[in-house]
């Protein structure tokens, strides 16, 4: 069997579905285990608002910015960066949305792989 082939794009519209799914499917203990706060949770339509807004703001106005990571052209799960200072630095957070997905090493490519949008498209320098 071959490795898999794993790629990195930016979110698009037909990808809100699959995002808001993880979250509104995930057991409240994963979600506490990433630090969740669950009584902040937003509501299905609330997160499918959020997002659509997001995909159609230009790149200086958007307050988080959305990776959305792939193996063998699928979407398995995405990256996102908040509290951007251009040209300083952000916050990242990972998420492969699918349990079998974890824990086999591709987190840590799609990572790498995604930094150079973070940087290309902030300028950045660090993130945490």
């Amino acid at each position: 069997m071959s490795a898999p082939i794993l790629s990195v794009r930016e979110i698009q519209k037909q990808d809100i579905d699959s995002i808001v799914q993880y979250w509104m499917s995930a057991e409240p203990e994963f979600l506490l285990g990433m630090g969740v706060d669950l009584r902040k949770v937003p509501s299905k339509e609330e997160w499918e608002k959020s997002f659509l807004e997001h995909v159609s703001l230009p790149i200086e106005k958007k307050r988080s910015y959305y990776l959305i990571w792939e193996v063998d052209g699928q979407a398995v799960g995405h990256s996102n960066i908040n509290k951007i200072i251009i040209g300083e630095g952000a916050s990242m957070h990972l998420h492969l949305w699918h349990a079998d997905k974890r824990i086999k090493g591709m987190g840590s490519t799609l990572v790498k792989m995604g930094l150079s949008y973070y940087v290309n498209k902030y300028k950045i320098k660090t993130v945490h």
